[in-house]
C-alpha cells in the first residue's frame, strides 16, 4: 500500500462506502496508475443546415429553365439582382451550380441538396483535445470534480500484462477517431444547423499522463464471495474494464491469499 498521504486520504473516502455495509469486509486495497494520452486532434468540419427560401427557389428554377444571367432569376422572383448574384456565387463555390455552354445548370451535388432541402457550408478547421486510454481503447471523460492525485511517482503501473497490442491514439483510423470525438460529448448542434466531421487532418500526442486507480479487495460475507472493485479517479467512477479483468485473473488467488493469512494468524 502506498504511503502517499494524498492517496491514502482519497482512497479512504472511496473505501468508506464499502466499510459502512455490515456484510462487506475490506480485505485490502492498493493504488496504481495507467497511462492516458492527451491527443491534439485537428479536423475539418462542415455545417449542414436547412436550405433558405431564396436558395431553394433558385435551384428549382435552374432545374426547370435555361438561365443565362442572374437578372433573369431576379425578374422571375422579383428579387434584386445583387442578391441573386451573391447566392449564385455561393452555389458555384460549393459546386452545386455550374455554367456550361453559356447556361447555368445544377450539378449532381446541387440536385442532391435540393432533394434533401439542405445546404452544406464551407469546411472549417477545428481543433479538439481528447483524453484517450490505450487500455480501454476509448476516450475517457475526465471528472474535474475529483481530487487530482498530484504525486504518482511512488505508484506502480497496472500489473496485468496485456494479451493484445494496445492501439496508440495516432494509429486510429478516421472512422474510429470520428466516433470517439462524438462519444466525448462534442457538440454537433449549432445555430446554423448540424455540424459534421468531414476529415481528420492530424492526430498528435501532446503528453501522456498517469491516471490513478484505487483497487479494493472485498469479501461479501453473505455470499462468501471475494471480488475486486476498481475506482478510476480520472472518470470518478468504478471501472468495469479493469474490474472484469482483475476478477477473472486474480480473485481466486486473492481468496487463497487472504484466507490463508487468517488461518496462519488463528494458529
Amino acid at each position: 500500500m502506498s504511503v502517499n498521504p494524498q492517496v491514502e486520504k482519497e482512497l479512504a473516502k472511496v473505501a468508506k462506502q464499502f466499510t459502512e455495509q455490515p456484510h462487506m469486509r475490506l480485505l485490502g486495497s492498493e493504488a496504481w496508475v495507467f497511462p492516458i494520452q492527451l491527443a491534439d486532434v485537428q479536423m475539418k468540419t462542415v455545417v449542414r443546415s436547412q436550405m433558405d427560401v431564396l436558395m431553394k427557389m433558385i435551384l428549382k428554377i435552374l432545374k426547370k429553365l435555361d438561365v443565362k444571367e442572374a437578372n433573369e432569376i431576379g425578374e422571375l422572383l422579383a428579387v434584386e439582382t445583387i442578391f441573386v448574384e451573391h447566392m449564385m456565387a455561393l452555389l458555384k463555390q460549393n459546386k452545386m451550380v455550374e455554367k456550361a455552354d453559356g447556361l447555368y445548370q445544377l450539378t449532381p451535388l446541387g440536385t442532391e441538396h435540393l432533394t434533401r432541402g439542405t445546404f452544406v457550408h464551407d469546411p472549417t478547421d477545428e481543433q479538439i483535445d481528447l483524453f484517450y486510454s490505450p487500455y480501454h481503447q476509448e476516450v475517457l471523460i475526465h471528472d474535474y470534480e475529483q481530487q487530482m492525485i498530484e504525486d504518482t511517482d511512488d505508484l506502480a503501473e497496472y500489473r496485468i500484462e496485456q494479451e493484445t497490442t494496445q492501439k496508440d491514439v495516432t494509429s486510429l483510423d478516421d472512422d474510429q477517431m470520428t466516433q470517439m470525438i462524438l462519444d466525448s460529448g462534442y457538440e454537433v448542434l449549432v445555430d446554423d444547423g448540424q455540424k459534421q466531421i468531414d476529415e481528420i487532418t492530424s492526430i498528435q500526442v501532446k503528453e501522456t499522463v498517469p491516471a490513478v486507480c484505487f483497487e479494493f479487495h472485498l469479501h461479501d460475507t453473505t455470499e462468501d464471495l471475494v471480488f475486486i472493485r476498481v475506482w478510476n479517479t480520472w472518470t470518478g467512477s468504478f471501472d468495469v474494464a479493469f474490474e472484469t479483468e482483475l476478477n477473472q485473473k486474480e480473485a481466486s488467488r486473492l481468496r487463497k491469499q487472504y484466507f490463508e493469512q487468517e488461518t496462519d494468524v488463528d494458529n
